[in-house]
């Protein structure tokens, strides 16, 4: 769970707590409670509470962390595989449970499928969306 920029107050900021860097130690491991408070793990097993980061515009508008995250989260989560997850899903999942699946096709594709199987775009069109 990462802080909320504070500036555009849209993307998840990449930045959100300040870890101290000391010599010696290659990287740190944090661990996330529910609550979104943020804790380093010491070598010895304990934990130590690390403050929120305090970003400067200066910071946030030099980073483009946002937007970012945010077009790698919209990827995740329209990717084939989690396609493919849902249309195996709604074959086994009640009616009242399944999932709507909306699908858009840009007319620059619908035109390159038409190139490739030597069709009019329209014919394209009506096959694409046929049931």
């Amino acid at each position: 769970m990462l802080t909320k920029c504070s500036f555009c107050k849209k993307g998840e900021c990449i930045k959100p707590v300040k870890v101290e860097k000391k010599p010696g130690k290659a990287a740190a491991k944090i661990k996330i409670e529910a609550d979104g408070s943020y804790f380093q793990i010491t070598q010895d097993g304990g934990a130590q509470k690390l403050e929120k980061a305090k970003i400067t515009l200066n910071d946030c508008l030099a980073c483009s962390g946002c937007i970012t995250s945010a077009e790698s989260v919209l990827i995740t989560q329209q990717s084939h595989e989690e396609f493919y997850k849902t249309l195996a899903f709604n074959k086994t999942a009640a009616p009242n449970e399944q999932k709507l699946v909306v699908v858009s096709v840009s007319p620059q594709s619908r035109a390159s499928l038409a190139a490739k199987c030597k069709m009019s775009v329209l014919e394209t069109a009506k096959k694409l969306t046929a049931s």
